[in-house]
């Protein structure tokens, strides 16, 4: 575990109960309803029963059902891929969640394989593939689709997509920490955009997990300049009640180790709510933000683009190498001073700002999503000595972060400050 970070020693699931509400009524207004662990089925943290499906294996990595949990009084299955590679000890294991419009990706499980790990990647839509691993079927067993974003939060709790989502995910957890081959002590998670959104909300629920690294989506989804945060019609009272799904609801009061990734331009989830989502997670969380990041499953998982993913896992799961570094000390106005902690030199810092404030619009016009204007950029000093990165801004500018990049290529990025 790094030194770097001070973790919280337990999930104090016995006392939460007691400041539930007062964190809810001053944290998120009106929403008072029971913490999601309480509601959700104890069934989730037992071992589901497994139904292999051998003609969708794609040879090592193996097809099959898992036992979820009843829908309308009608048996649920979620179909996935699960890839464990070969080891004279038992290996530590990702679980990994699709975004909108995915599936269970045999391609994403096998990048987590060929580094060692156990891997298992579901289905949270109700979907199957063809024998080629590809195309999304549904079947007699379906559970759920998403619909829209929370839009169908009237629903009794248990028939809404995200009770189920999040209840397979907690599932695909208890199947993993049953098999001998898998070290159940060394198991994180990773989501991909919705994805993202359901792997922070896990990281705040089960505190089983070694680490989460939600990529793109995050907490405070109401306060997002981009797609997600678009009010969606004209019933503020339903709005509101959607919010019993955002993921700070959760992991604002967890201690889960998270990296936090996410582009500077996101279409869907702009940068302050990911650094929002950071701030309140600090002291056991990182971030890492890499300028112009595309939008989608590979950019999300690919090694080369996003190396931070696999050196986080390696060294929370496997003990492998150096811990990211830490900002310690983060950077206010305009006078900018930092104070870092890294075992591996950097050899980057970087301010990126806008001369506005974060603010979203089409470019072009006729741009599917709404984005932020082109991010500029300028060196900022490193002091390797004393450990701080120093830069003074320009009077124009209102909005900047800081990346710190170090001898391995990785990123490590400061809050978001708005001026």
């Amino acid at each position: 575990m790094s030194t770097h970070i001070i973790l919280k020693s337990i999930h104090l699931k016995s006392i939460f109960g007691i400041i539930w509400l007062l964190f809810c009524t001053t944290f998120f207004g009106q929403n008072k309803e029971a913490p999601l662990y309480t509601i959700l089925e104890s069934k989730v943290f037992e071992v589901p029963e497994i139904f292999w499906e051998p003609s969708k294996d794609q040879g090592d990595i193996k097809a099959l059902f898992y036992k979820t949990l009843d829908y309308k009084g009608k048996p649920t299955r979620a179909f996935a891929f699960l890839g464990i590679p070969k080891s004279d000890q038992p290996v530590p294991a990702m679980i990994l969640v699709h975004g909108g419009g995915g599936r269970a990706f045999h391609e994403w499980v096998k990048i987590w394989n060929d580094k060692g790990y156990a891997a298992i990647a579901m289905s949270l839509e109700g979907y199957r593939p063809d024998e080629t691993g590809s195309g999304k079927f549904t079947h007699e067993y379906s559970g759920p689709q998403r619909v829209g974003r929370f839009d169908d939060i009237e629903l009794p709790l248990k028939e809404q997509w995200m009770y189920h989502a999040v209840s397979d995910i907690l599932l695909a957890h208890s199947l993993l920490e049953d098999m001998p081959e898998i070290d159940a002590n060394a198991i994180g998670i990773t989501g991909i955009s919705w994805g993202g959104v359901l792997s922070s909300l896990v990281s705040g629920i089960d505190d089983r997990l070694k680490c989460a690294i939600p990529v793109y989506g995050a907490g405070f989804l109401y306060e997002s300049k981009g797609h997600f945060g678009e009010y969606s019609g004209n019933n503020p009272e339903l709005e509101e009640k959607k919010k019993f799904w955002d993921p700070a609801h959760q992991f604002t009061v967890g201690s889960v180790p998270t990296l936090w990734v996410n582009g500077d331009s996101d279409a869907h989830f702009s940068l302050n709510i990911t650094s929002h989502s950071f701030e309140v997670t600090e002291d056991h969380a990182f971030m890492s933000v890499h300028p112009s990041m595309r939008h989608g499953h590979p950019p999300g998982w690919k090694p080369n683009e996003v190396p931070e993913i696999y050196a986080f896992a390696d060294y929370m799961l496997k003990g492998k190498g150096f811990p990211l570094g830490q900002i310690i000390k983060q950077p206010i106005g305009r006078k900018i001073k930092i104070k870092y902690i890294s075992e591996v030199p950097l050899t980057e810092a970087t301010v990126y700002y806008l001369n506005e404030e974060l603010t979203y619009r089409k470019i072009p016009k006729d741009a599917k999503h709404p984005q932020p204007n082109d991010w500029q950029k300028m060196a900022a000093t490193i002091n390797a000595k004393k450990h701080t990165v120093k830069a003074k801004l320009p009077k124009e500018i209102k909005t900047y972060y800081v990346n710190l990049k170090d001898e391995r290529g990785l990123i490590i990025s400061s809050k978001l400050v708005q001026l």
